[in-house]
């Protein structure tokens, strides 16, 4: 009876293993602990250490083989369908048509896949990897309506992290993005590559509570003192990003430096209570000089359009040295949770940004080019901020929240690569609004709609229309004279030629 009993509980420990080889030594201890008290004898705890082997061979877990490395293995995944509204209409100083060359309309259904596990390795390794639809570096969105064709799988993420200590990480590979941010900076969807350091500290603030013993008799029962939840937590974080890697033996006239992204964080976050803190996270984003691989357009597919979003000539890395201070404040009110949150990005070379890149300043061989400098000489759009606020939260069945935020993005402010390719279409130049609510019908399942309004922070900068906003290949400019000129440098109207953006996202999203 008792061999039994012990052979049904071990069964029942293993059907609900998530770790094999845990669970495995645990039930070891379980066994060696019943033959210590005499409840089985050595024989009869091998009988079981049998059965249970044999039963777990037979399960579908049991036919998975894992390294003795791996301590824990944790599947994910995400997936989504959406139907989006896109309006885009060209900048230009006669005025567009609706439906005509400079007016774009897009109505589309699309759909999104990622799947992905966390290793939890000996030693204190972590390991991940992670498959996504689409190849773009800011979208794993796939558009429905090819011919019912099917969408590509796609490396996300692959890192290895290493925690030596409590309060340092270190991670090399594709990684989920290490620096805390806002979508004015980077694009959510951007896993960056490269290798990165956090550290982190937390020190209470235990200033005590204001109740005193009950008595002088120190036998005597004393009041509970209070302890306090305040604490600090300061940390330091740094990414070395691979942005782009050339050829050291391109053409003549080709960029042949690699051009590599360094960001220096210090998050410094007071909690209040578990329910109250705010955080500010000053940083310096340098990026080194270089271009493309080409040294003519290039830059990474974008999902409005697989285009040539930002890099408009061989130096589309330069003069990009961007103070950034994002932060945020959370609170409750009424037991619901609220939180404002702001960024503020200033490109302290945003001025030479906007004339030696975009402008076509120190391209040579290029008779327009100092005209087209001298007609922008007056452009210093080196700065770009966001301020919002959220209410609400969504982590079950019934939770909701709704949050909205206005921005400002200057022409020389930001790297039009990395900013969120939904809010303006990614455009530089532009200000506007973002708002979105979302509800969860289930613990699992959410639902959110997502409205965008843009529109351009200078009008008339650019003089003239294109063939449309999307993969344009030069901007019409008026140069000397009066005469209209062609821009020497490509893909101008892919960084600054909307006048004003206009998308609608509907969403529903299961998690796995």
């Amino acid at each position: 009876m008792k061999l039994g009993f012990a052979v049904a509980g071990m069964m029942a420990l293993s059907a609900i293993a998530i770790n094999g080889p845990l669970r495995a030594q645990q039930d070891d201890a379980l066994l060696d602990a019943l033959v210590k008290k005499g409840v089985l004898s050595n024989q009869e705890a091998e009988d079981v250490r049998a059965d249970q082997e044999k039963a777990f061979s037979e399960t579908a877990a049991g036919k998975i083989n894992l390294s003795d490395s791996v301590k824990q293995i944790t599947f994910y995944g995400d997936a989504r369908l959406r139907f989006e509204y896109l309006d885009e209409k060209a900048q230009s100083s006669v005025g567009v048509t609706a439906g005509g060359a400079g007016d774009n309309i897009v109505e589309r259904n699309r759909y999104r896949l990622r799947v992905g596990a966390d290793y939890a390795m000996s030693d204190n390794f972590k390991a991940g990897v992670e498959l996504e639809t689409n190849v773009a570096n800011d979208s794993a969105n796939q558009t429905m309506g090819s011919a019912y064709g099917k969408g590509a799988i796609n490396v996300g993420l692959v890192y290895l992290q290493w925690k030596p200590i409590d309060w340092l990480t270190l991670t090399g590979g594709k990684q989920r993005n290490p620096l805390y941010t806002t979508d004015l900076v980077w694009d959510p969807d951007i896993n960056p590559e490269g290798g990165s350091e956090v550290a982190s500290w937390t020190i209470p603030l235990d200033f005590g509570g204001d109740s005193a013993p009950a008595s002088n008799d120190p036998k005597a029962i004393a009041s509970p003192v209070e302890s306090s939840d305040m604490s600090i937590t300061v940390g330091l974080t740094a990414f070395q990003g691979i942005y782009a890697d050339n050829n050291e033996f391109n053409a003549a006239g080709a960029a042949k430096t690699d051009v590599w992204q360094f960001v220096q964080q210090v998050p410094v976050q007071f909690n209040f209570n578990k329910d109250m803190f705010i955080k500010e996270v000053p940083g310096f984003d340098v990026y080194m000089d270089g271009g493309t691989t080409t040294g003519a357009g290039g830059g990474p597919a974008t999902e409005d359009g697989g285009g040539t979003l930002a890099f408009s000539s061989p130096q589309g890395a330069d003069d990009l040295a961007i103070i950034t201070a994002p932060g945020e404040f959370d609170w409750k009110l009424w037991d619901l949770p609220f939180k404002a949150y702001w960024d503020f990005a200033d490109n302290l070379e945003g001025h030479e940004r906007v004339q030696d890149v975009y402008f076509g300043n120190g391209i040579s061989g290029v008779a327009q080019g100092q005209a087209v400098q001298n007609e922008n000489r007056d452009l210093s759009d080196n700065i770009a901020w966001l301020a919002g606020i959220q209410v609400g939260q969504n982590k079950k069945k019934g939770d909701w929240s709704i949050k909205g935020d206005f921005r400002q993005v200057g022409l020389g402010a930001i790297d039009p690569n990395l900013n969120d390719s939904d809010w303006g279409d990614s455009f530089l130049n532009q200000q506007g609004v973002k708002v979105q609510g979302t509800y969860n019908f289930t613990d699992f399942l959410t639902g959110s709609i997502t409205v965008y309004d843009t529109w351009a922070y200078k009008k008339g900068l650019l003089d003239g229309t294109t063939s449309g906003q999307t993969g344009a290949a030069s901007i019409p400019l008026t140069g000397a004279g009066g005469a209209t000129t062609t821009s020497p440098t490509t893909g101008i109207g892919n960084l600054a030629g909307a006048s004003q953006t206009q998308r609608v996202d509907v969403d529903l999203m299961w998690k796995f």
